[in-house]
């Protein structure tokens, strides 16, 4: 007996083999695609700094090494615009590398508003020394207004720039965003500065050692050498002679001289008065 109805034999041929493979290479094809596209969307990004958000080392093309909150905005920074572009008129030697971005963006915000780079009138023109034995000692970091919240990052700098004569120098204290917090001018000299820790024994109202309330900075020049102290009370920094060891020596014994010179002064003045009576 035969079945009543049988299929046709269209419906039993399966689907070719070839028709699944040209389905899978269409995909392949589509999803190398956009995945190109999105490589080449991300390289022009890269390309671009404004496009690119300011939160990671390698946000900015040339600066992969920079602590990534070196390339956020601050007031007390210029922008990294404007740092490349005078970065190279600035820091004019090797000795000046090491120096973070953070600070150099500090520096070069106080360089264009003081007009140091453009200058304009009769204002005095600063710059950072290109002599390489004296740059190290241009500059230095400490937790100088003696902050709970200091770490690595946020300490503070200091640094001197020469005036235009050769002859003076000016010392800048600024935080780790750029905020000034100290500057005076050193009129016909030319010193070199280094930092020191709290509890350091140093000098301050009186020639005795006492242990340094905060991070400082000693400033020497030629003939003296000053301690920069923090004064939390007057929110100012306070200069401080610190004398040297012949100093202290010749005022050790100046205050010993004069009483033994007065002792041998009353007895030849005792022994001219007694042979006076005598007579």
């Amino acid at each position: 007996m035969k079945r009543a109805f049988e299929e046709t034999p269209s419906e039993q041929v399966p689907e070719p083999k070839s028709k699944k493979k040209l389905y899978i290479i269409i995909g392949l094809v589509i999803f190398l695609v956009l995945l190109a596209g999105g490589g080449y969307y991300s390289y022009m990004q890269r390309l671009d700094p404004d496009t690119v958000p300011l939160d990671s080392a390698t946000a900015v093309d040339g600066f992969e090494q920079a602590d990534p909150k070196d390339l956020e905005e601050a007031d007390g920074w210029s922008s990294i615009d404007d740092y490349i572009h005078w970065k190279n008129a600035i820091f004019t030697i090797p000795e000046y590398d090491n120096i973070p971005l953070r600070y150099r963006r500090g520096i070069t915000k106080i360089f264009m508003g003081n007009s140091y780079l453009e200058p304009s009138d009769d204002k005095p023109i600063y710059k950072f020394t290109r002599i390489k034995d004296r740059a190290k000692s241009v500059f230095c970091y400490g937790n100088f207004t003696d902050r709970r919240d200091a770490d690595n990052w946020n300490k503070e700098m200091a640094f001197l720039v020469e005036k235009n004569d050769y002859q003076s120098s000016a010392i800048w204290i600024i935080s780790a965003k750029g905020d000034v917090l100290f500057w005076k001018e050193y009129s016909s000299e030319l010193p070199l500065i280094n930092s020191f820790k709290k509890g350091q024994q140093i000098f301050m109202d009186e020639m005795k050692l006492v242990p340094a309330p905060a991070d400082g900075i000693i400033v020497k020049n030629k003939s003296a050498k000053y301690a920069l102290i923090y004064n939390k009370g007057t929110k100012t920094f306070d200069t401080y002679y610190q004398y040297s060891d012949s100093e202290i020596k010749e005022a050790t014994a100046t205050e010993e001289g004069p009483y033994v010179e007065e002792l041998e002064d009353i007895t030849v003045d005792s022994a001219q008065t007694n042979t006076g009576n005598n007579e």
